[in-house]
């Protein structure tokens, strides 16, 4: 049998290879005279001696704390670190390496994160798994490349697998002893069982979010399940809160606190020419020696930047105003020799948008912006400039408050007072921005400036600078209990109501004892129960107890409101003919009633639609024309031009257009794209359950749609963007591989077979083209296989590891024969050898077992590229024309098929195709006995892409 690779020209990878190895080379030439190595240290290196704090002296410290073992001082010593903070110290004696839970609060950068590293270290060491918790989808990824470089494989000395897992990125193995996720995809992974607390680490980074109006009672959820899953350690980092006990007992914790700040943070309050200062920690708000007036936060700029207290970071309210600042700005200032360098880095990485020129402009002046408004592209040269020190001033919304550890010395508030939020700016908020100021191992020091414009803003920025903090609170009365309900009955934490309100009575929010909250529990909890039971989602076992239907397990694991995937469910049953006939004409609808559902609308919503520039009705028309089955409201126009935004991207439209037709702007598009994808992906969800009877076709075509939202082009484009995302191909997204797409370059074999100097006029570079060669020929499919080291596992266990391993490791002939031995191994059904070699032009295998009759075609595709393509896909259609109708046909494709034969596949009615990871997870629940072979032979013969969601028995992450 030949394999996918041999279709490829071997020498496409040699052809290109030498000539991107030499642009590779001399990009770096070209950016080594930037080089940051003076302006960044090691996390920890140089902190031998304590700064002021307080006014008072601390003593030098160059050693470890005796509790400290060798092992781990010679980890922390390979990271830079050669002594400990306070609080790092304090949490050593405390126990932290000895499996000793505890909340750490303290502020930015008092080192409270390597406080968590050292429980990883020990967690480690003792064989344990561990999950690190985190607020943000960059920070996770941050996280995650920090501990795959220190002990995973990309470290001198790996001692762990580490992984990946949020809304929109899964990275690393599925099992791996160190997880890093976001707390809400966290939630999701913990009611499918591929989290397990018992026995672990948890380590809750930034808990005080538990406060959050919006995402704080999920995180709530998630931490009151956790502590009853009995982790062998909880380790919680919070900045300064006044309750930190109350958090600690409810936790279970011991409390390890600090109001010192190592890096001391300085706070200004400038207004006329009158200074007055706090150093983080006093409580007097003294005045200081006059100082010029000046005119206007540029002139604020300048003067810090004169005294030598750059970089500096100076929030806006609006992105609009990001953008003009940095604009207004930027024209004051001369170009740069550095500036002009990472402006070349900027077209090079970067595709054109609405913000290129004005960023190129701005890098030019080592004058950036961040916003929402960004692309990830752009975000990512900015933020990378600025930990290289290439940038000395950003204008920034408060998003960036919550992002990743940028080196500002220096913070500039010019606004107190809010026209378009609730009013000043808040203590939590301002805490949480200043805190971007001075950061440990790189400054001495920061500084927060603040900008009163009266004397009631000044008196206002007097008590932000004071040391008092803000109470923890639970927001757990907030949300909806149906969500919560659904949740604890789905993954059988309760099974009564009775227990349920047990289940409430071991939250933050009755601990903290919130007069009112309760006097009603029953009631609702009761209420919520009929409703979930009158809508399917749970059924009455009699007596009291109370289980989760598959649908119900389905809506818990989508992470949707109850309410928004009610809504859903209907559409799937009401309309399932239509969309089994004509997805395509359904698919734009499904974007509206996304945007339109609880997700983005009410009181409980998490998510929010933007404010498009301006009004504009036509949107709502478009919608009356594509979605005529679909409840359009005339009234709502930004509902209607942030679907019809998103509808546009899914089509490759470039985002200046989409901005032109609709008013959002592209950073707009981009944010909302993710969270849309995030509602399809759990209607996919959603459609596998066996209530719905929703066909496989139509399940992939969903999964197809939100893929198609999440990347922003149609299907035949989207292997060329992840595998360019993945590789970092500079400046390839979903414009330039819109362009190859025009030109009919639309697979990764079309890509390999193009001429290089074509690939180079449509990409406008060279060294992108070659970057593109580079990431397809050296790519394996789209990503590693997640589930491998899991399959392995488990395989040895039931004494076929030996099995398993051929059949992830051969190819072609090799693994037809791997796959025979290994399902000869699983059960009493047959399995003959058709293709071996005396026969020609026949199916590779037949599968017989009571009524079932199976041709399986093998196909592998190891690289150049790592897909099986359409052409590959379909051959056991032409290889079995001469049997009868009855033989089911299939193909078994390793790694993975391009997004062309998927997309074929969802709307076939006689191929099957598998994809090797998912086969190899079907067998292994068959040989455990959890999964009867007639229920795995018809989920292998079920037409379409064979979907996870819909194979039963018992995951192998649960065996």
């Amino acid at each position: 049998m030949m394999t996918a690779a041999h279709h490829v020209p071997i020498m496409a990878y040699q052809r290109h290879n030498a000539v991107f190895r030499a642009l590779q080379s001399r990009m770096r030439a070209s950016c080594s005279q930037f080089s940051d190595k003076q302006f960044r240290r090691p996390h920890g290196a140089g902190l031998t001696r304590r700064m002021h704090v307080k006014g008072q002296e601390a003593a030098s410290r160059d050693d470890f704390p005796a509790r400290l073992d060798g092992w781990a001082r010679e980890f922390l010593v390979a990271w830079g670190i050669t002594s400990l903070t306070d609080i790092q110290r304090e949490a050593v004696e405390a126990g932290i390496l000895d499996e000793k839970s505890m909340v750490v609060c303290s502020p930015t950068s008092s080192g409270k994160t390597l406080v968590a590293e050292m429980a990883l270290l020990a967690a480690i060491r003792r064989g344990h798994r561990a999950v690190y918790l985190v607020s943000h989808r960059a920070l996770a990824e941050q996280k995650f490349a920090d501990f795959d470089s220190r002990l995973g494989e990309k470290a001198a000395r790996p001692i762990a697998s580490v992984g990946l897992s949020t809304g929109d990125r899964s990275d690393g193995a599925a099992n791996a002893q160190v997880l890093v996720a976001t707390y809400e995809k966290a939630l999701g992974l913990l009611l499918t069982g591929e989290i397990r607390p018992a026995g672990s680490l948890i380590v809750a980074d930034e808990l005080q979010i538990i406060g959050e109006e919006k995402r704080g009672p999920d995180i709530e959820v998630l931490c009151t399940v956790l502590r009853q899953r009995a982790p062998a350690q909880f380790v919680a980092l919070t900045a300064t809160i006044s309750n930190p006990e109350e958090l600690a007992e409810w936790l279970g914790c011991d409390v390890i606190r600090s109001t010192e700040r190592v890096v001391p943070l300085h706070q200004e309050i400038w207004m006329g020419t009158r200074r007055w200062c706090a150093t983080f920690g006093e409580a007097d708000v003294r005045e200081i020696a006059a100082g010029p007036a000046l005119r206007d936060t540029f002139a604020v700029v300048r003067s810090i930047l004169a005294s030598g207290r750059g970089p500096i970071l100076v929030f806006t309210e609006t992105r609009r105003e990001s953008t003009d600042f940095a604009r207004e700005f930027a024209e004051s200032r001369q170009v740069t020799a550095a500036g002009v360098a990472v402006a070349e880095q900027l077209d090079l990485f970067t595709e054109p948008t609405d913000s290129s020129a004005l960023l190129r402009t701005g890098a030019e002046r080592r004058v950036a912006f961040h916003s929402a408004d960004l692309s990830s592209h752009e975000r990512q040269i900015i933020e990378d400039g600025f930990k290289k020190n290439h940038f000395e001033v950003c204008f920034a919304t408060s998003t960036l408050a919550a992002g990743v550890n940028f080196p500002f010395r220096t913070v500039v508030f010019p606004k107190i007072t809010y026209q378009h939020r609730d009013g000043r700016l808040s203590r939590t908020d301002y805490r949480n921005m200043s805190g971007r100021a001075g950061r440990l191992g790189i400054h001495v020091d920061g500084y927060a400036v603040l900008l009163p414009t009266n004397a009631v803003e000044l008196e206002h920025a007097k008590v932000l600078v004071r040391p008092e903090d803000d109470n923890i609170v639970s927001q757990l009365g907030n949300i909806s209990i149906r969500k919560t309900l659904l949740s604890i009955f789905a993954s059988r934490i309760v099974q009564t109501a009775a227990d349920a309100i047990a289940f409430f009575e071991s939250t933050l929010l009755y601990s903290q004892r919130t007069p009112g909250r309760f006097t009603s529990l029953p009631g609702m909890i009761d209420k919520a129960v009929r409703w979930l039971i009158d809508h399917q989602l749970v059924v009455d076992r009699g007596g009291g107890a109370v289980s989760a239907t598959p649908l119900g397990k389905a809506v818990a694991q989508s992470g949707l409101q109850p309410d928004s995937a009610i809504t859903f469910v209907n559409i799937l049953r009401a309309s399932a003919a239509e969309l089994e006939r004509s997805f395509d004409d359904r698919s734009d609808g499904l974007i509206y009633v996304a945007c339109a559902c609880q997700e983005f609308q009410g009181e409980l919503a998490t998510r929010f639609l933007p404010f498009p520039r301006r009004t504009l009705y036509d949107s709502v028309g478009f919608w009356h024309h594509a979605a005529p089955w679909a409840t359009i409201d005339d009234t709502d126009t930004k509902l209607a031009q942030c679907a019809h935004a998103i509808q546009l991207f899914k089509e490759g439209i470039p985002e200046k257009q989409i901005s032109q037709a609709t008013a959002v702007s592209a950073g707009n598009i981009h944010r909302l794209a993710g969270d849309v994808a995030w509602v399809l992906d759990g209607v996919h969800k959603i459609s596998c359950a066996p209530e719905l009877r929703c066909l496989q076709g139509v399940s992939n075509q969903i999964a197809a749609l939100a893929r198609r939202v999440r990347w922003g082009a149609p299907a035949e484009a989207l292997d060329v963007i992840r595998v360019s995302e993945r590789h970092r191909v500079p400046g390839l997204g979903r414009q330039r591989a819109m362009a190859l797409l025009s030109a009919g370059i639309e697979t990764f074999h079309k890509v390999l077979e193009a001429p290089i100097d074509l690939l180079a006029r449509l990409l406008q570079s060279a060294q992108r083209a070659n970057a593109l060669v580079e990431a397809i020929c050296g790519t394996d499919g789209l990503g590693t296989n997640r589930l491998q080291a899991q399959h392995q596992h488990v395989a040895e266990k039931m004494g076929m590891g030996a099995l398993v391993d051929e059949c992830n490791r051969a190819t072609g002939t090799a693994y037809e024969e791997a796959v025979i031995a290994l399902m000869r191994r699983a059960t009493d059904w047959t399995v003959d050898q058709l293709d071996d070699g005396s026969r020609r032009n026949v199916p590779d295998i037949m599968i017989r077992h009571l009524e079932f009759r199976i041709l399986l075609e093998c196909k592998t595709s190891t690289r150049n590229p790592a897909l099986v393509k359409k052409e590959d896909a379909w051959a056991v259609m032409q290889k079995a024309a001469d049997y009868e109708a009855a033989f089911c046909r299939v193909t078994l494709g390793k790694p993975a098929f391009d997004e062309s034969s998927k997309k074929k596949a969802a709307g076939a009615r006689d191929i099957t195709l598998i994809e090797h990871a998912a086969f190899i997870e079907g067998i292994l629940r068959v040989v455990s006995g959890n999964l009867p072979p007639t229920d795995f032979l018809a989920w292998a013969i079920t037409p379409g892409v064979a979907d996870l969601e819909r194979l039963g028995g018992t995951p192998t992450h649960s065996l």
